[in-house]
C-alpha cells in the first residue's frame, strides 16, 4: 500500500470538520421564517422546536448592557437549534443607547446624536424610565461599540447578525416633531464637508457663496482639514446663522437637498450625503463582521436588518404604524394588521380581523423596493434572489391589534395575510414570542395551528422560494388574472416567476371574510394569459394549506384565444396553481 503524504493525511482528517462550518444554510432556500426573540441570557423557546422554521429572524437581542459580555449569553441553545436544522440569528439594537451603557457620561454624550442647536437629542417618545438617545453611526467609536457586541455573538456561534434600527438616529424625535433635526454632530459635519468637496471639486469661493449662501467667515475650503470645524465650514453654524437650526430640512435651505433625508429602516438608492455615507458605514460594518467570522470561525456570516437594506443575506421588515409604505391621509402608512372594532349594546368593545382587505399592493411595493435596493436580477435564469421576510413589530398598535384578536382570527390573519405575503414573493415570520411579555403563540392557543400551517410551506418549499411577481422580471408581460365562479369578486390573484427555474405559479387569496367567517369561493375558474405563464401547460397541479396534508389536486386546463383557463373548484383561503410545461 503506498504511503500517504502527511499533509494530505492532515487534510483528510481536518476537512470533514472544517467544510461544514464554511457552508451555512442558504437563505434563498428558506421557506419558513419565525419570530421568537429572547433576551441574551434567557433559555431557548420550545415553541421554535415545535414549529421547525428554517430560521428565527432574531433569536436573541442585545439591549443596553445585556449582551456586552460573553458571560451574558446562553450560547448553549445554538447547538439545539442546529440539531433541529434551524438557523440561529443573533441581533441587537444598533441605535438606542442609555447613560449606563457607557463608563462615563462624557462617553455617552460623545456616542449620541445631536441637533442643529448643538444639543444631544432625547428620545422620550419611547417612554422608557431611563432617558434614551440614539447612537451616532458616523462616530468611529460608536461603530466599534456595535462591532464589539456583534463579534461576541459571532464568537459564540450564531449563524448571523440582525441589526435593528441602524439608521434610527435622524428623525429629531418628539422634541423636534420628527422633522429630521438630528445628526448634526462634529463627526457627521466633517463627513459632510468631505462629501461636498468631493462632489464639487472645482468650486471657488464665489461658487460656494452663490450656490449655497455660505458667508465669508464660514465657507468650505480645501485649505483646512474637513474635520476642522473652527476654521473650515461648520454646517451647524450655517444653520444657526440662517435661522434654520430648528428646521434644517426646510425647503428654503439650499443645502438641505445635499444633506438628504433619512427614512428609518429604509436605505433608498439616493446619492445625497446622509444616505450615501450611511450605506458606506453599513457596508464597512458588515464587511468587518463577515471577515471576522471567516477568520475566527471559518464560517460565512449571514446578515440581516430591520427594514430594507443592501448587502444583506435576507431582509426582515418590521410592520409598524407611521411606515412609508403607503400614502394615507393620517400619515400612518400601510395598515398591515387591518382590524374592525364593534361595540355591543352593553358597551363591550371587540376587535375583529378585517380579512376583506387585500394587502397585495402594499406587499408588491415592499418587494419592488427590496429588489431595487438589493440590486436583484431581472433575468429569470439568475437564481440570486435575496429573500425578504416581514414580521409584526412591537411594541406598537399593530401588535396590539393582532394580540386583541380571538384565537381563530389570529389563525385567519396568517391564513389570509400570511398567504398574501407568500403570494407576492415575501415570507411572513410567524409570531411566537417577543421580549415585552406579549402573549406567546402557545398562550394564545394558536401554536398547534401554526405548526400545521408552517408545515405546508416547509413541505412545498420549492414552490415558494426565489419567487418574484412576473411583471418585475418580464417587463413586457402584464399580469392579468381573471376569475369565474361563485364568490369570484373577492378573489385576488398573483403570478410569480421562480428565479433560476423560470417556473410560474398562480396564487389565489380569498378575501370574502367577515367577523371571523370565511366564505369559500365555489366552482372557481382561473383565467390567465398564455404569455404570462410561459405557454399552454401539459398539466396544472393545485396545492393549498387548506387541503389535507400531502394532497395535490389536478386543475382542468384548456388553452384558447391566448388564454389559459383552469377549473380548480373550491377556494377556501389560499390556493396555488403549479404549471407543468
Amino acid at each position: 500500500m503506498p504511503s500517504l503524504n502527511p499533509l494530505l493525511w492532515l487534510l483528510a482528517i481536518a476537512l470533514p470538520f472544517a467544510l461544514p462550518l464554511s457552508t451555512p444554510p442558504n437563505p434563498q432556500d428558506f421557506s419558513v421564517y419565525a419570530f421568537s426573540q429572547s433576551d441574551v441570557m434567557w433559555d431557548d423557546d420550545p415553541q421554535v422546536y415545535a414549529l421547525l422554521p428554517d430560521v428565527t429572524i432574531r433569536a436573541i437581542g442585545k439591549w443596553s448592557t445585556n449582551g456586552t459580555k460573553a458571560s451574558d449569553y446562553n450560547f448553549a441553545q445554538i447547538a439545539r437549534y442546529h440539531n433541529h436544522n434551524i438557523t440561529f440569528m443573533g441581533s441587537g439594537t444598533a441605535s438606542v443607547i442609555f447613560p449606563h451603557d457607557f463608563p462615563t457620561l462624557e462617553i455617552y454624550d460623545d456616542m449620541s446624536t445631536y441637533d442643529a442647536e448643538g444639543n444631544p437629542v432625547p428620545h422620550d417618545e419611547f417612554g422608557f424610565p431611563v432617558p434614551a438617545r440614539r447612537g451616532n453611526l458616523f462616530n468611529p467609536s460608536y461603530r466599534n461599540y456595535l462591532l464589539s457586541w456583534a463579534k461576541l455573538q459571532i464568537d459564540g456561534g450564531v449563524d448571523g447578525i440582525n441589526f435593528d434600527e441602524v439608521n434610527g438616529g435622524y428623525s429629531g424625535g418628539q422634541k423636534w416633531g420628527f422633522n429630521g433635526n438630528e445628526g448634526f454632530d462634529d463627526y457627521t459635519l466633517a463627513d459632510f464637508n468631505r462629501y461636498l468637496l468631493a462632489k464639487y471639486p472645482d468650486f471657488t469661493i464665489a461658487d460656494w457663496q452663490g450656490r449655497f449662501a455660505m458667508t465669508p467667515e464660514n465657507i468650505l475650503s480645501e485649505t483646512f482639514p474637513p474635520d476642522d470645524l473652527l476654521n473650515n465650514f461648520n454646517y451647524r453654524s450655517y444653520l444657526q446663522h440662517h435661522n434654520w437650526s430648528h428646521n434644517p430640512l426646510a425647503s428654503t435651505n439650499p443645502l438641505s437637498a445635499e444633506w438628504g433625508k433619512v427614512t428609518s429602516n429604509r436605505v433608498y438608492p439616493d446619492t445625497s450625503f446622509l444616505p450615501t455615507y450611511i450605506r458606506f458605514y453599513w457596508t464597512s460594518l458588515t464587511t468587518t463582521l463577515r471577515d471576522h467570522s471567516l477568520s475566527q470561525r471559518n464560517r460565512t456570516l449571514l446578515i440581516s436588518s430591520n427594514g430594507i437594506w443592501p448587502g444583506v443575506s435576507f431582509n426582515s421588515v418590521g410592520l409598524y404604524p407611521w411606515n412609508p409604505d403607503e400614502v394615507t391621509p393620517d400619515f400612518r402608512g400601510a395598515d398591515y394588521v387591518p382590524v374592525l372594532t364593534t361595540t355591543s349594546p352593553n358597551g363591550t368593545i371587540s376587535t375583529h380581523l378585517n380579512g376583506s382587505k387585500s394587502l397585495k399592493s402594499q406587499f408588491r411595493y415592499l418587494k419592488s423596493l427590496h429588489r431595487n435596493i438589493t440590486s436583484s436580477p431581472t433575468n429569470p435564469s439568475d437564481d440570486n434572489e435575496t429573500p425578504i421576510a416581514i414580521f409584526i413589530d412591537w411594541p406598537n398598535d399593530m401588535m396590539t391589534n393582532y394580540q386583541s384578536l380571538p384565537a381563530n382570527e389570529k389563525n385567519d390573519y396568517w391564513r389570509i395575510f400570511g398567504a398574501e405575503a407568500y403570494a407576492n414573493g415575501l415570507f411572513p415570520a410567524f409570531h411566537l414570542k417577543d421580549t415585552v411579555g406579549g402573549m406567546t403563540a402557545k398562550e394564545a392557543g394558536i401554536l398547534e395551528f401554526l405548526v400545521g400551517y408552517a408545515g405546508f410551506f416547509r413541505r412545498n418549499g420549492g414552490f415558494f422560494t426565489r419567487n418574484v411577481p412576473v411583471d418585475m422580471v418580464l417587463g413586457e408581460v402584464k399580469e392579468e388574472v381573471g376569475f369565474g365562479g361563485e364568490g369570484k369578486e373577492r378573489l385576488v390573484g398573483s403570478v410569480l416567476v421562480q428565479m433560476g427555474s423560470g417556473r410560474q405559479t398562480v396564487h389565489i387569496v380569498n378575501h370574502d371574510y367577515e367577523m371571523g367567517v370565511m366564505r369559500a369561493a365555489e366552482g372557481v375558474v382561473v383565467e390567465v394569459g398564455i404569455g404570462v405563464v410561459g405557454g399552454c401547460p401539459k398539466a396544472v397541479e393545485v396545492v393549498s394549506p387548506d387541503f389535507a396534508v400531502g394532497e395535490v389536486r389536478a386543475g382542468k386546463a384548456t388553452c384558447e384565444g391566448g388564454k389559459v383557463k383552469v377549473e380548480i373548484g373550491r377556494v377556501i383561503y389560499y390556493s396555488v396553481l403549479v404549471f407543468r410545461m
